[in-house]
This record gives structure tokens, C-alpha cells and sequence, in this order.
């Protein structure tokens, strides 16, 4: 079973065998093409589900693990969870995504062949002070400048 992110409804590039995405997929893709493949999947082999709030739960905790939290969207979230419930293999091309799915232990591809090698953790540094913190605030808690990036610290 694949779990299908948008890239695989942009670039039509998946692979065959039993698809399933979430509801927040549809609102994603927009371009008239990329809408049109969707509505042929969804019309022969695509299954819309979503995932209970148990794994929802553990991605949200696990994204915050990794640091990868503040760059995933709710969809990117969904899509991460439904993959945890149903064991499916996840296809994105987002590295957050994937980072989150190999901490999990899930199976990833890619709709570019381009996938992580090596998971990941991030944290959150001032520029100014070069305070580093485990999420991403607005400001430093140190000197109150707003200049935070996110660093790769594994």
C-alpha cells in the first residue's frame, strides 16, 4: 500500500499498486492537470482515509523528537500518520516528511528519487547569541532578537 503526497499528484509519478491519501491532499493540488489525475485515481484506485488520533499523537510527538515539527504542515502530518497505521509506504519528496517517517521506522520513496540518507535532528539557533533551542519561538529568550534558524545537529 502507497500513501500518496502531493508530488505524486503533480508529477504523476507513483508507484502502481494500492494508493491511499488524506482528505487535505485535494486542497493542495492546483493546477487543472494535477487536479484531473487525482480525480482519475480517486475514481478507480484511490482511497481517501485518515488516521486516528493515537498517530496522529505519536507523529506530532516524534516530529517534535527529530525537530522537524515547525516545518510540517497538517497535511504533511496526516500524511505521515496514516503511513504509521496502515504500514504503508509513504511517497514524498519532502525531507521533513521523510525524516519523521524514518524516525518511525516507516518506509519512504520518493517521486524524484531524491530521499534522505541519514535521519536527522534539528534544533533552533539565535544568530545574534547563538542561543539554541529544542522549538522554534518568535524570538530568543536570551537577547530578543528574531533572527532563528534551524540547524542540523546530527
Amino acid at each position: 500500500m502507497f500513501v500518496l503526497d502531493t508530488c505524486a499528484f503533480l508529477t504523476q509519478k507513483h508507484p502502481d499498486g494500492e494508493c491511499i491519501t488524506v482528505p487535505g491532499i485535494k486542497a493542495e493540488i492546483v493546477n487543472k492537470q494535477s487536479k484531473q489525475y487525482y480525480n482519475n485515481l480517486l475514481s478507480t484506485k484511490l482511497k481517501v482515509l485518515k488516521a486516528n488520533s493515537k498517530s496522529y499523537e505519536l507523529v506530532i510527538e516524534k516530529s517534535k523528537k527529530t525537530g522537524d515539527y515547525d516545518v510540517l504542515s497538517d497535511v504533511d502530518l496526516d500524511i505521515i500518520s496514516l503511513g504509521y497505521e496502515t504500514k504503508g509506504t509513504i511517497i514524498s519528496d519532502d525531507f521533513a516528511i521523510q525524516n519523521v517517517a524514518m524516525e518511525l521506522n516507516i518506509n519512504f520513496l520518493s517521486c524524484s528519487g531524491k530521499t534522505i540518507a541519514e535521519k536527522r535532528l534539528w534544533k533552533y539557533k539565535c544568530t545574534a547569541c547563538n542561543n539554541v533551542e529544542n522549538i522554534k519561538r518568535k524570538d530568543c529568550l536570551i537577547c530578543g532578537s528574531t533572527e532563528i534558524r534551524r540547524v542540523k545537529i546530527k
